[in-house]
């Protein structure tokens, strides 16, 4: 869920560049640059930096292919002519990065507001209980965090300010959140591959995702696969790593992906905000993804690296 201004800025209208940009170069409009390539989804990055190198080149060539330009890497009138429709005037806050960005989780998920009263508490700024209510104690907590890490005052913890809480604190355990598992009233008809040992047992035709141990379902909760054009893949798999802060950077924009447990290269098990959000309307570039922060949360503490992954 995005900070949204109440008056959206329009897009910008065509306007003569000052100079080429291209790599090496060091400028002011270099940190433009890089505020309107992250607006039009082709920069996955959180600051901007007056620096040109070759993460904002290969974002430039992307934006010059899918625009139908002569792939530089080379900023000069006809690229910008371009990426200025497509991007709105960066604000002070953006050129500063100090702006508020999206939530990195959205506040719906009492879970996740658990985890940000637990670390608020840590750090000493909220003194309320760890309920998952996001009410105005906590929205005044997030607010008093923000500003004393210099960022602009307000109520959404972004991925700026989480990543900064983060690294003031550790991850409470589900146990100290929560006082039981979670509660599944879902069923899944299961592969006979998921009847032996502890495996999640994933099926595309069903929608479902489930823990199961020794032939006995642990949880069962709807799943989301990939969108057109994408596959999720199917078979056995290992875990091979497990991260609970990661954010996906490969498709032009930062997408969080808490709680991810990888099992065939970059597909994972993860919480999505967006299938919260959108339901199937949406989809995956080929991982399972969990709509409910506590369970994807507690999914995660129960799998630890070479556990199975059955997806049929």
């Amino acid at each position: 869920m995005a900070a949204t201004p109440a008056d959206p800025r329009p897009f910008s209208e065509p306007e003569l560049i000052p100079q080429e940009l291209s790599v090496g170069v060091q400028s002011p409009l270099v940190r433009e640059l890089q505020v309107r390539l992250r607006q039009a989804r082709y920069l996955a990055i959180v600051d901007v930096t007056d620096m040109f190198g070759e993460q904002t080149r290969a974002a430039v060539v992307n934006f010059q292919r899918d625009n139908g330009l002569p792939t530089t890497g080379i900023v000069g009138q006809l690229t910008w002519d371009a990426l200025l429709p497509k991007s709105h005037q960066p604000t002070d806050a953006e050129l500063t990065n100090t702006d508020v960005g999206p939530w990195f989780t959205g506040p719906m998920h009492p879970g996740f507001i658990m985890e940000v009263q637990h670390r608020l508490t840590q750090v000493g700024i909220y003194q309320g209980p760890v309920n998952g209510e996001f009410d105005q104690p906590t929205k005044d907590a997030i607010a008093a965090f923000r500003t004393s890490i210099g960022l602009s005052a307000g109520e959404v913890m972004d991925e700026r300010a989480w990543v900064n809480l983060r690294g003031r604190t550790r991850n409470p355990s589900y146990a100290e959140l929560f006082t039981a598992p979670p509660a599944s009233t879902e069923t899944q008809d299961l592969d006979p591959r998921c009847l032996t040992g502890k495996v999640v047992c994933i099926s595309k035709e069903q929608l479902k995702m489930s823990l199961v141990v020794d032939g006995q379902i642990q949880f069962t909760r709807p799943a989301r696969f990939a969108r057109p054009g994408y596959e999720s893949p199917v078979g056995e798999f290992r875990v091979w790593y497990m991260n609970n802060e990661t954010v996906s950077s490969i498709f032009g924009e930062r997408t969080p992906m808490p709680y991810a447990i990888f099992y065939n290269g970059d597909v994972a098990i993860h919480f999505s905000d967006d299938f919260a959000d959108n339901g199937y309307a949406g989809g995956s570039h080929g991982c399972s993804q969990l709509k409910d922060y506590q369970v994807a949360k507690w999914l995660y503490e129960q799998m630890q690296v070479g556990d199975r992954i059955v997806v049929y």
